[in-house]
């Protein structure tokens, strides 16, 4: 592309020895990733400062450097100044690939748990209505009709990786992209070149203290997707009106919003909610005429089910079908779908075992998360068994959740095990003594077991037929971070391999 044209309408400050026709083929922001040709952005980061490295990748080879920093009129080079180099990088890889987000539907979603899920089940239904929806998160990217995902490490890539999946789902000829936006993207505008049709809020509770700081620079965080980056027209939002920070959202947007929740000025209004061993169930009333006019007249209400665990997943469910209505589908359609979604991995997922212990991993490593699922699976707990709960916290993450997290698994279970979870450079050692701070010396039986293995190995020792153990914090990660190196490790594989050595089948 000519530089010209990959810098054409862009809100410069100052330049210096530009040359419009010269050829440039990629946007980075690490100068060991440079080549000739390139356009190197300098971002202020928080571990290091890309300006410090612009006498590098000019050296090696780049065209033109873009920086936020003041000109130096003596370096020799090509440069352009602009207010936030941040933006600037999303926004000149979403031009150097064509604005691909122009060409797609793309839903975002944000909040603080939920998203996988929601994710998940919104291309499920997509899908099933004959839509090519792929879905970017946590999990990683799900192109349209896959049955596996290709992995990544962010919930939401770097600027220069979405635009380049975008550009290939586009030629792919996928219809839909429904992706996981994090507060740290949003904050650090990874998706600034992406025109979003819809975005959906599913909740929100202490997390990434570490980055935002408090309650209110998170929930500014999240509220970014709202207002800045919806399509201008037609762009909708999809919140949850059971969450004080979903109505203080909603009473804020201006566009076209779908509100879900048991609460009744929803638009979207969750009845009679049920959930056991099989899954979830609930009756969905839709008011308050927002919705297609392909949406039958007499389709105003529909018993919905879903196979997922846990009743919060009720609100995961409703996000997804709200969005599903908005995009097109019929409330049929969406109803038999939703029947036909089987599991989210590392989401309450069960893991089968010949012992007759219900064994479900589940991501929750917040306090409310983890106290949703506690709750939840407490409540599936035959009379005269147990949940035995095995959680961790990670390393360099924020601390103040620690002690909740101890106190919520002690007081929701019959049994804890307070083991590590990825400690990354901290002593694993010192994160269970910050767990422990919050329990109740009156309260429930619990168990220090440091290791991960030993402690999932001791919580199925302690089950008996009947009982329910929960192995909370990773999900469906196949690692662990420890110090000084990163090892293979899965909960869920664990679990098969403890039963494969008592002689049983994982059936």
């Amino acid at each position: 592309m000519r530089l010209d044209d990959l810098l054409e309408g862009m809100d410069s400050l100052d330049h210096m020895n530009l040359f419009g026709d010269m050829e440039v083929d990629r946007v980075v922001s690490d100068s060991r990733k440079v080549v000739p040709g390139s356009v190197f952005v300098a971002i202020p980061g928080t571990q290091y400062d890309g300006h410090r490295f612009i006498a590098q990748a000019l050296a090696a080879g780049a065209s033109v450097v873009v920086q936020s920093a003041p000109l130096d009129p003596d370096a020799t080079g090509s440069f352009v100044r602009v207010s936030d180099s941040r933006r600037a990088y999303a926004l000149l890889n979403a031009r150097l690939f064509g604005n691909p987000s122009e060409k797609l539907r793309v839903i975002g979603i944000t909040g603080t748990n939920g998203k996988t899920s929601t994710a998940l089940l919104l291309g499920h239904l997509l899908n099933s209505a004959g839509r090519r929806a792929a879905v970017l998160g946590t999990l990683g990217l799900l192109r349209p009709g896959a049955a596996e995902f290709l992995s990544g490490s962010l919930t939401t890539p770097d600027a220069a990786d979405i635009q380049q999946m975008l550009a290939n789902l586009v030629r792919e000829g996928a219809t839909h992209l429904v992706m996981e936006v994090s507060s740290h993207a949003l904050q650090q505008q990874r998706v600034a070149g992406i025109r979003f049709a819809g975005g959906v809020f599913t909740n929100l509770s202490q997390d990434h203290f570490d980055y935002h700081g408090s309650m209110q620079e998170y929930a500014a965080a999240k509220e970014i997707l709202f207002k800045d980056y919806l399509a201008p027209q037609g762009g909708y939002a999809v919140i949850n009106l059971d969450d004080e920070t979903g109505r203080a959202y909603a009473s804020r947007f201006d566009g076209l919003l779908l509100k879900y929740g048991t609460e009744r000025a929803s638009n979207l209004v969750i009845t009679e909610p049920q959930a056991d061993a099989s899954g979830v169930r609930w009756k969905l009333v839709l008011k308050n005429g927002i919705w297609p006019a392909s949406l039958a007249e007499d389709s105003n209400m529909a018993c919905l089910s879903c196979s997922l665990a846990g009743d919060f997943q009720v609100f995961n469910c409703t996000a997804a079908v709200g969005v599903a209505l908005l995009e097109g589908l019929e409330l049929s359609q969406v109803k038999d779908a939703l029947a036909a979604f089987s599991n989210v991995p590392g989401r309450l997922q069960r893991v089968p075992n010949p012992a007759g212990i219900n064994v479900y991993v589940d991501y929750a490593h917040t306090p409310d998360a983890v106290d949703n699922v506690v709750s939840a699976l407490g409540r599936l707990v035959p009379q005269g068994n147990r949940l035995i709960t095995v959680v961790g916290c990670g390393g360099d993450r924020d601390r103040s959740k620690r002690p909740q997290m101890g106190r919520i698994a002690q007081q929701g279970s019959g049994l804890s095990i307070f083991t590590s979870d990825n400690p990354r450079t901290e002593d694993p050692s010192a994160i269970i003594d910050e767990i422990l701070a919050g329990l109740d010396p009156d309260g429930g039986p619990w168990l220090r077991v440091e290791d991960r293995r030993e402690a999932i190995q001791r919580a199925l020792a302690e089950a008996s037929a009947g009982d329910i153990v929960l192995i909370a914090g990773k999900g469906h990660e196949d690692y662990q971070i420890l110090r000084d190196r990163t090892i293979h490790f899965s909960d869920s594989e664990e679990v098969e391999k403890y039963f494969a050595g008592q002689g049983g089948s994982i059936t």
